[in-house]
């Protein structure tokens, strides 16, 4: 979860990071934040970590709502070689490797510093 904030905070791709909701205990880890990306759009995190449970959410949409692409893990795409994770991208569901904060701000700076 620290890591988490710590990326964000040293990336210069954000505005403003604000923290929705933080548990650190040592039986669950749970972080649900808000950052707003220099272009206006915005980044919603969503990681929780239990010892026998991982969920996780990266959605970056648009300032005015428009998802831009969100990966995740939610077991619904049985179909997709990677599952559970996958990524939604262009009203697709594409297969995804677990991606972590380091591979979500690569792809933001990519999309954006074009």
């Amino acid at each position: 979860m620290h890591g988490i904030l710590l990326a964000l905070n040293q990336s210069d791709l954000f505005l403003s990071i604000e923290i929705i909701e933080l548990i650190d205990e040592e039986s669950v880890k749970l972080l649900k934040l808000k950052a707003k990306v220099l272009d206006g759009s915005f980044l919603f995190i969503n990681e929780l970590n239990r010892i026998d449970y991982q969920k996780y959410s990266y959605h970056w949409q648009k300032e005015n709502g428009e998802l831009i692409i969100r990966w995740d893990n939610l077991p619904h795409w049985k179909n997709i070689k990677t599952f559970p994770h996958h990524k939604h991208e262009n009203d697709k569901v594409l297969p995804s490797h677990r991606v972590n904060i380091d591979d979500v701000i690569e792809v933001i700076k990519e999309r954006i510093m074009k």
